[in-house]
């Protein structure tokens, strides 16, 4: 037992051989494959007739598992080999199955000379090969002493053939429960974001003016795919028979476009931190990957992970970058997005450390990822609201400010119009002085001064009788700015006029302009009051 887990420790490899003969599977019905194994580089042990031979089998190398992959001793990424390490058992009465969830080879299985198990088609040259994606599992017979070999082939992956991700040997029943709900559980989960998804795309049709909804869209639809074809047991339940170079590829095209789809969702989503045109650069660079991939084979596109690997750590740096500033800036919800963002760097690390062993996790990806899509939404459409709310407050700012230009410009031109008719009369004045100036006997000094006289009076009458009118009808223009709200001053002035029946020629007279201008302005107060042609325009403001 050891002594900090109080756990038991579980068999090892140890030259060659595994001893699993004292493991109570009822208590720990699963444990890693660990230790050294045998390997036989370019060595099969079958005759030219397909006959097994152990005595092939020369002069063997050891690779550590509990992943097992060729290149850890062989520096070549091609090629074909087999996996050898004995088992010693004593109860039989537990059903046993090796477990190897990622199998970047084809695959024959040899358990004491019998071939019990192929994934894919092995072949010593690429062109016949073909590569199972699915994991390999396979039970072990009931016996107590077995050979194990795995006569394995790859010719369609960088990192050579042999078994990617921790490989462990289970007990039946505990397999299968677990292996039962694994494929629902991701099924559900997948269709959920593949609907939210959906929604954010058809969202964006809804209200273009906000972009994020489009590219958080697409972000979700592509990590769908990508969990499709890296789960595995959705796509092989759906398509049993997809060759395993379109698996491959998918994988790498979901994370690429994926990469392209957050830069510029996080561009939309909070401007101004880097420039349009770099982010369609990076995001030019994910589509130059996608290219890649598709039109390469695919061993030459397993190439291509590490750099994006390495692009995708500079997206989340980048994103924790304008969030940060987003927040300094105290932009709205920029906190919310801050943690979203460190949800997203939780499940890489995971996903890292699950690629490198040091971690072992089943749902994390899975949960992380539908719980990071389910919030973003949120934030997504309180930051719409937010958007929406001030581009009400700014288009009524605009209005009012609108209408009180408006307002300036009427009375500017009645200003105008006023001052040009007060101009004439005085223009009239001084055309007189002029005459009595130049002894012009068509006028006399006396009718000149009485003119001056009467222009002097009339304006100061005009005044008074002006303020007499405003005050006398000050709550009538109360009354009809309530139902009016959009008269200016001068409309107010012509309304008092028309309500006291006057006539053109007397509000023009009162208002130093011409009977054409209080035309037009009686025109602009129907228009203003939305008054049909059959209603009266003085019995209307009289009735209010």
């Amino acid at each position: 037992m050891s002594c900090n887990t109080n756990q038991p420790t579980p068999p090892k490899i140890e030259n060659g051989t595994i001893k699993i003969a004292d493991w109570n599977f009822e208590k720990n019905p699963e444990f890693l494959l660990q230790g050294d194994s045998y390997f036989y580089w370019k060595q099969w042990p079958l005759d030219t007739s397909n006959s097994y031979d152990d005595s092939l089998l020369q002069n063997p190398e050891t690779i550590s598992w509990p992943t097992g992959l060729w290149t850890q001793k062989i520096d070549q990424n091609r090629g074909f080999g087999t996996f050898r390490f004995f088992v010693k058992r004593k109860d039989l009465s537990n059903h046993i199955i090796v477990d190897m969830p990622r199998c970047l080879a084809a695959t024959e299985v040899w358990v004491n000379g019998k071939k019990i198990a192929s994934h894919g088609k092995i072949s010593k040259t690429a062109d016949e090969e073909e590569i199972d994606g699915r994991p390999l599992r396979f039970e072990l017979p009931q016996e107590q002493d077995l050979d194990i070999m795995l006569l394995i082939s790859n010719y369609k992956h960088r990192l050579g053939g042999g078994f990617a991700l921790k490989n462990s040997i289970t007990e039946k029943t505990h397999f299968t429960n677990k292996n039962r709900t694994k494929p629902l559980i991701e099924g559900i989960i997948t269709f959920l974001i593949l609907l939210f998804g959906a929604y954010q795309v058809f969202h964006f049709f809804s209200f273009s003016k906000y972009p994020y909804f489009l590219y958080f869209g697409l972000f979700c639809l592509l990590g769908v795919s990508r969990q499709l074809f890296v789960g595995e047991a959705l796509i092989y339940y759906f398509i049993p028979d997809i060759p395993f170079d379109i698996v491959q590829k998918m994988r790498y095209i979901g994370y690429y476009g994926g990469l392209g789809s957050v830069i510029m969702y996080h561009f939309y989503l909070f401007p101004g931190y880097y420039s349009k045109k770099f982010a369609l650069f990076c995001s030019f660079i994910t589509v130059l990957g996608v290219l890649y991939v598709m039109i390469t084979p695919v061993f030459y596109a397993t190439y291509s992970a590490p750099f994006f690997q390495l692009f995708g750590l500079f997206t989340i740096s980048l994103g924790f970058y304008q969030m940060i500033n987003a927040v300094r800036d105290k932009k709205p919800y920029a906190r919310g997005m801050l943690v979203s963002m460190s949800i997203v760097s939780v499940m890489l690390i995971n996903d890292l450390l699950n690629a490198v062993l040091i971690i072992q996790t089943t749902y994390i990806i899975t949960y992380g990822f539908l719980f990071y899509v389910g919030f973003q939404i949120i934030l997504n459409n309180r930051i719409q609201l937010q958007s929406e709310k001030q581009l009400i407050k700014l288009s009524t700012d605009v209005a009012e400010l609108s209408n009180r230009i408006l307002e300036k410009e009427e009375e500017i031109t009645d200003l105008r119009t006023e001052t040009f008719q007060q101009l004439k009369s005085k223009e009239k004045l001084v055309e007189n002085l002029k005459k009595v100036a130049s002894n012009d006997t068509t006028i006399s000094i006396q009718n000149l001064i009485a003119d001056l006289k009467s222009e002097l009076l009339e304006d100061s009458q005009l005044k008074l009788i002006k303020d007499d009118l405003e005050a006398y009808n000050y709550e009538f223009a109360q009354r009809i700015k309530k139902v009016h709200p959009t008269l200016t001053k001068t409309d107010l002035e012509i309304c008092t006029y028309l309500r006291m029946s006057l006539g053109r020629k007397e509000i023009a007279r009162l208002r130093f302009t011409s009977p054409e201008a209080v035309k037009k302005s009686r025109n602009r107060l129907r228009k203003k009051m939305e008054l049909s042609s059959e209603i009266n325009l003085e019995e209307y403001i009289k009735s209010i």
